[in-house]
């Protein structure tokens, strides 16, 4: 299996502010805010990123960066391709203790 390209491209530190601030959920005004740009220069960026990284929305940008800012080892964990979710353990019912004895009318 060849390696990601995602995973050899490392971002700008301007693309690592701005994925920041669309992972933490800032829409582009407010992004521009920040950083004092302009909105056309974030959707600039934007598109920039999203072509980099061969990314279609917000919330992929968001996880790549989350991805980029985890340790070694927790990018390491979710890379390996052999491990799978462990399946969920099935519904148990509620255990039944004694009969309760009613008093005779």
């Amino acid at each position: 299996m060849s390696p990601d390209p995602k995973d050899s491209i490392a971002p700008t530190p301007r693309e690592r502010e701005l994925m920041m601030l669309i992972a933490r959920g800032l829409q582009n005004k407010n992004i521009a805010y920040e950083l004092k740009i302009s909105e056309n220069t974030v959707r600039a960026h934007i598109g920039n990123i999203m072509r980099k990284y061969r990314l279609s929305n917000r919330t992929q940008i968001a996880i790549t960066f989350a991805l980029h800012a985890a340790p070694n080892s927790l990018r390491r964990d979710l890379a390996r391709t052999d491990r799978r979710p462990a399946a969920p353990k099935p519904a148990q019912a509620p255990a039944q203790g004694p009969p309760v004895q009613t008093a005779p009318d």
